[in-house]
């Protein structure tokens, strides 16, 4: 698992387009940090930041940290794409076959690509949730915190689901 990993991880990080998405893809979550402080100020007659309205309160706030995160997943989505349509237009794949990769080692380095990614993410905005929640939540109980974290699961899940499904265009596509 570790071997097919790392040949996807190298073909992906010596590829200057996909390592450019894929920064991208992990730094454009952190603008929600962005969103938090933001003030807005409506023509000098009211203020409002979003971070003192309840916003960012637990449990409230795995569900919108979530939702807006999903939207930073078309990034990560073309280099799925991408890294199936290099295979095919740069006769990699048959090198690999060549090689002694079978098709099944071949289709397991995407998804397991795609499943260290989506982790990736998704512990990103746990973390990313946890510390602007802490720091604008006046609930400080375990349980409370804790409640609304099956939103990350299903981040997780939806991740997952979603760049397999590039995966698949991908190979239907080929090019």
């Amino acid at each position: 698992m570790l071997r097919l990993l790392n040949l996807e991880l190298q073909k992906l990080l010596l590829n200057k387009t996909s390592k450019a998405l894929i920064i991208i893809s992990f730094i454009l979550p952190f603008f929600v940090i962005l969103l938090s402080s933001l003030k807005i100020n409506f023509f000098g007659l009211f203020t409002i930041e979003l971070g003192e309205h309840g916003i960012f309160n637990f449990p409230l706030i795995w569900h919108i940290t979530t939702f807006f995160a999903a939207f930073f997943k078309i990034f990560f989505a073309v280099v799925v794409v991408s890294m199936v349509s290099n295979e095919y237009s740069y006769k990699t794949l048959k090198q690999n076959l060549i090689d002694g990769l079978s098709k099944k080692e071949f289709i397991l380095s995407k998804f397991y690509t795609i499943v260290f990614f989506s982790l990736v993410s998704t512990v990103l905005i746990f973390s990313i949730t946890l510390c602007i929640g802490l720091y604008y939540s006046s609930i400080d109980e375990v349980t409370q915190v804790i409640k609304g974290t099956e939103f990350v699961v299903a981040y997780f899940v939806k991740l997952v689901g979603f760049f397999s499904f590039c995966l698949l265009l991908g190979m239907l596509l080929k090019r």
